[in-house]
This record gives structure tokens, C-alpha cells and sequence, in this order.
């Protein structure tokens, strides 16, 4: 059985925010791009807000294809 290498993170929301947990959100927020895109953590303390919201729904909407895919090889 094949299993999905890609895990979607930050599905529905984008932690950045203005609570009081500012800081320790966006440290989460950067540390799961890193994790889960590979990408450098320079480049991302670099990145604007905008862009790496971009990357995550671009990278979230590559792992549900590849589970589509996936649940679609499963079924036949």
C-alpha cells in the first residue's frame, strides 16, 4: 500500500496573527515550512507574509492531489 509522502500543514489558516502568542505562532509557522517545504530558514525569516501563505496553499494543494491520486489507485 502506498502511502502519501507529503503532509498538508496549516490547512485552513495561516497562523500569523496580532494575540499575544504573535511570536510563538510565527516561530511554529516558519519551523512547519521548513519541516514540511525544505525550505532554508534564512529565505523564510526573509519572506513576506503574502508568499509564504502562497507556498503553503500551493504545497497543501499538491499533497490532497497526491492523495486523490493515491485513494484513486486504491480503488481500483
Amino acid at each position: 500500500m502506498e502511502v502519501a509522502h507529503l503532509t498538508p500543514f496549516l490547512e485552513s489558516k495561516i497562523l500569523f496573527s496580532l494575540t499575544s502568542n504573535f511570536d510563538k505562532n510565527l516561530k511554529y509557522e516558519l519551523w512547519l515550512c521548513h519541516k514540511n517545504m525544505e525550505l532554508n530558514m534564512q529565505d523564510l525569516y526573509n519572506m513576506t507574509v503574502a508568499d509564504r501563505k502562497a507556498y503553503i496553499t500551493i504545497h497543501n494543494k499538491q499533497v490532497a492531489k497526491e492523495k486523490e491520486r493515491l485513494e484513486s489507485m486504491r480503488r481500483k
